[in-house]
């Protein structure tokens, strides 16, 4: 939880745009593709400020990763006994858990058609 948090603060303050020490994606270096994350670092920051359009135009699948990202911490480090049951048999459902990988590979390969 404390990772997490600090790398809240980090992209709370640090603009990834602006940072050239900020972290870049491996596999675009390697491939020159965009992966599904592309962007993340950037619509994470805009969205910590509230621009949620800019966030937006960063990374969209970036509106299906984040909720899901919340609901994880949420279930893992808030949630206790009935609830946190509860919250973990809807994030751990084989059919979110298939949607999502199913969305990001759509994703990657959207992405890279349209290049966006």
């Amino acid at each position: 939880m404390l990772a997490c948090a600090s790398a809240l603060l980090l992209l709370y303050w640090l603009n990834p745009t602006e940072q050239p020490l900020m972290p870049k994606c491996p596999f675009k270096l390697l491939t020159g593709l965009s992966c599904p994350g592309c962007g993340f670092q950037r619509a994470t920051h805009a969205a910590l400020h509230g621009n949620f359009l800019q966030a937006l135009s960063y990374n969209y699948w970036f509106t299906f990763a984040l909720p899901y990202l919340l609901m994880v911490i949420i279930e893992k480090w808030v949630l206790r006994g009935q609830w946190k049951r509860h919250a973990e048999a809807v994030i751990e459902h084989p059919i979110l858990i298939y949607t999502y990988v199913v969305t990001f590979f759509a994703w990657l390969i959207i992405r890279n058609i349209l290049n966006i």
